[in-house]
């Protein structure tokens, strides 16, 4: 019996192929964007399940009551924690510490030189996370502290399909600072741990070579993992009892908290600068909401195409119930032709996810596969069962029930069936109506946050890394010799302004006022020297810019001098804050001696917070450059010549010259939002080609049940445009009605996005009005192009039909 309704519903797609291709098609592409967004979140939602035991581990963090009642919560820690974790609490099984450095400038044996990250491990760091070795024995890292681990892709990069371990990397910092490091092991670092790095080296190899360090900041920023035993969950009293030992160790206003180790990539909420791969929640629901409105666009198609088409089906269910068919026969015939057709679209959906998998990973930006496994077989026996079981409900349980006679007669014209295709298609068009809006808000925020003035001038600005401070003046004025080049300043990486060595929400500054009275406010600093104001722009408020003295800030005598900007001298609440001394949290005294415009280097999503600008030659190693641009590439050739003048002549300048325009660097702060533009413009597109495909395959359907009526309404005189204009009438209608709810729904989803922004681009009526006209143009245009041709055929051909 099922081989013949398997044959049945074959030979029915076949004579039919048309209206077959029209239904497959739909939800097809609705499949395939569903299995492409599936593997996406899949890979979101596993991230950091690399490591032996992940759901044991724990990332520590502090959590800080301020004196306003804010809690800022931050992942830096000192070392001794870990020891702490492992001696006071037999739950814990294990802990240990990691500490992110800098880049600095490797040269392998061969003389090749390259720029490395580096990070400071302690000694149970490869007992703890279990990264795959490649080669070697990782805690061998522990023996010698000029012992280092590096990344499998260093190693390719230093020593290609060559053995890595037991190769010597020698560090130089200047001309007389210089350590010998040894390869004893390579680990791959997988693509969704959130621990990245090139080179691991043990702690005690901090302060190499002689430099001068302070120790206890160095200890004092660490990042803390606890990993509880089998069987000891992390229950509120053990956290609780655990969060209590920064206070027992004396500190106030603190506690400790415990983030699981896979939810540090989706659930951050806290500034973690150190981290730099983090994804974003709202992201993976924005994508999981439209996968599922999509792919019930595509059910919906099939359904509302396979209910109309059963209507034409009367006389033969009326053939089968006269010559003997039971119900219970023809209802199990109808499901299994549903079903078949669902079948059928399931491997057409996933041979086209294969095709189009390598197009989304690049898109993406990611690397995945389509593997099999337990839980997508489940979805797709659930689609099958559940789409073929929706498509052939209508003509399974009503057909078959139909008395013989009326199905002879063409069955009822009128019903239930007519308003649940109408529902349906509203669907559809309330689905695309709402896409296109969110869409709209997207690009027109993107477009806002791109244009809006940030008061500095990003344009022509060429970001350079040197890796050295000490000797970055002479290369500065080396390159301003160049009329070309319009400004160069010296400062910090500003890609993590706000973020950098400092917290996001800024470090504590005192000051004390004219009356005597001792204040405090929250500012975030930014290290630059004195030309920095003008190389990007800034308007200078009140005052003057401030001092680049090289030599004096070494000298305790010499005053030091800051630029605020207009945010902290409101905040500070003074009337003039020119001459006011403020001390940082680094304990030394700044002279106030200009105020600059309102500056934004980070992402719109953040209010402008109370900044200040001071020289400190120690973190100044950018290098940003403003050139002309009608000259762009001679410039650039220009610098480059010179940047590997310099460093030939210095063994601590980085060999390798990169350059990075600081526009470009600033548009990362929105990948995010790209990456949603890019998916809602993907899957706008396609809700709409779903929606028109629907529209067709009703149209062409209607046409055909309506041959008659329209032979009858020509004969009668009726032009062909009048009869088109009736069924365009019609579809115009429906759109009207998902218009009116799609308006109020979009209109939330759209608020609701933008609240995520400090600064919004304004909810304009031409979106509503443009989505509206959409729409509706293409509907037009598929009902004209498929009635059109019926409308103006001979009306014998009409009236002769059946």
């Amino acid at each position: 019996m099922l081989k013949h309704y398997i044959k049945v519903a074959l030979r029915l797609i076949r004579r039919s192929l048309l209206f077959s291709s029209i239904n497959l098609m739909g939800f097809v592409l609705g499949l395939t964007a569903a299995f492409l967004i599936y593997l996406w979140v899949v890979d979101e939602l596993t991230h950091d399940d690399c490591f032996r035991d992940g759901s044991l581990i724990y990332r520590v963090t502090e959590l800080h009551r301020e004196a306003g009642g804010e809690i800022k919560e931050s992942p830096r820690l000192p070392r001794t924690l870990a020891m702490d974790f492992r001696q006071k609490f037999p739950q814990v099984e294990d802990a240990t510490a990691i500490k992110y450095g800098d880049q600095y400038s490797y040269e392998a044996e061969g003389g090749k030189k390259m720029t490395v990250t580096e990070v400071y491990v302690d000694s149970t760091f490869f007992r703890f996370f279990t990264f795959p070795v490649v080669e070697g024995t990782p805690q061998r890292i522990n023996e010698n502290p000029n012992n280092v681990v590096i990344s499998a892709e260093l190693a390719r990069k230093f020593f290609g399909s060559g053995s890595a371990v037991g190769q010597k990397l020698t560090y130089s910092f200047g001309n007389s600072i210089s350590d010998v490091y040894t390869v004893v092991a390579v680990v791959d670092i997988p693509r969704k741990s959130h621990i990245r790095f090139e080179l691991a080296m043990p702690m005690e190899a901090y302060g190499r070579g002689g430099v001068n360090i302070n120790w206890n900041i160095f200890t004092e920023s660490m990042h803390v993992y606890i990993k509880m035993k089998e069987g000891s969950a992390m229950l509120r009293s053990e956290a609780q009892s655990m969060s209590r030992l920064l206070a027992d160790r004396g500190e106030k206003n603190v506690r400790l908290g415990f983030q699981p180790l896979h939810d540090i990539y989706l659930h951050t909420r806290f500034a973690d600068p150190d981290v730099k791969q983090h994804g974003n929640l709202s992201t993976v629901y924005l994508f999981i909401a439209l996968a599922v409105l999509v792919i019930f666009m595509g059910a919906f198609n099939f359904t509302t195409l396979s209910t109309a088409r059963a209507s034409l089906r009367y006389k033969e269910v009326g053939v089968r119930k006269v010559t003997g068919a039971k119900r219970r026969v023809l209802i199990g015939q109808f499901l299994s032709e549903g079903m078949v057709q669902a079948c059928i679209a399931l491997v057409l959906a996933m041979a086209l996810t294969e095709l189009t998998l390598p197009l989304f990973n690049r898109v993406m930006e990611t690397d995945l596969r389509l593997e099999a496994s337990w839980s997508v077989v489940f979805y797709m026996l659930f689609g099958i069962v559940g789409v073929g079981c929706l498509a052939g409900s209508y003509p399974a349980f009503y057909l078959s029930s139909v008395n013989p006679l009326l199905a002879f007669k063409g069955g009822r014209k009128t019903g239930r069936k007519g308003g649940l295709i109408r529902g349906l298609v509203c669907v559809q068009f309330v689905i695309a109506l709402v896409l296109m809006l969110l869409t709209g808000i997207v690009f027109k925020q993107l477009h806002y946050m791109q244009n809006k003035d940030m008061g500095l001038d990003k344009e022509n600005i060429v970001t350079i890394y040197t890796s050295l401070w000490y000797n970055v003046g002479e290369f500065k004025q080396e390159l301003l010799r160049n009329p070309d080049i319009k400004g160069v300043s010296m400062s910090t990486d500003l890609g993590n302004f706000g973020e950098g060595t400092s917290f996001k929400d800024g470090s504590k500054v005192e000051w004390t006022d004219v009356d005597g009275r001792t204040d405090s406010l929250r500012m975030v600093q930014l290290w630059a020297d004195g030309d920095f104001v003008k190389t990007f722009g800034m308007e200078l408020v009140k005052g003057k810019l401030m001092d680049s003295d090289f030599g004096g800030y070494w000298d305790s005598s010499k005053e030091k001098t800051t630029v605020i900007n207009e945010t902290a001298w409101r905040a500070m609440k003074v009337a003039d804050p020119i001459g006011m001394e403020i001390r940082s949290e680094w304990g030394i005294p700044l002279r106030i001696v200009g105020v600059v415009k309102d500056f934004n280097f980070q992402s719109m999503r953040e209010q402008i917070k109370p900044a200040y600008i001071w020289y400190s030659p120690e973190a100044v190693q950018y290098l940003y450059i403003k050139i002309a641009p009608e000259r762009r590439q001679q410039t650039l050739a220009f610098i480059k010549e010179k940047f590997e003048e310099f460093a030939k002549r210095d063994d601590a300048f980085i060999k390798e010259f990169s350059y990075q325009f600081f526009s470009d660097k600033l548009n990362q702060n929105y990948a995010r939002e790209h990456q949603q533009s890019r998916m809602l413009l993907f899957f706008t597109v396609l809700a709409i080609v779903i929606a028109v495909m629907g529209v067709f395959g009703l149209v062409a359907l209607s046409t055909e049940q309506r041959t008659k009526e329209i032979g009858i309404r020509k004969v009668n005189g009726a032009h062909s445009d009048r009869i088109v204009r009736m069924f365009c009438r019609e579809y115009l209608v429906w759109v009207g009605i998902a218009f009116v709810v799609a308006c109020p729904v979009g209109y939330w989803l759209m608020r609701n996005w933008l609240s995520e922004f400090a600064y919004q681009t304004p909810i304009s009526w031409w979106l509503f009005l443009l989505a509206g006209l959409l729409t509706a143009a293409i509907t037009l245009l598929t009902v004209v192009g498929q009635t059109w041709r019926k409308a103006s055929q001979n009306p014998v051909e009409s009236l002769r039909y059946e």
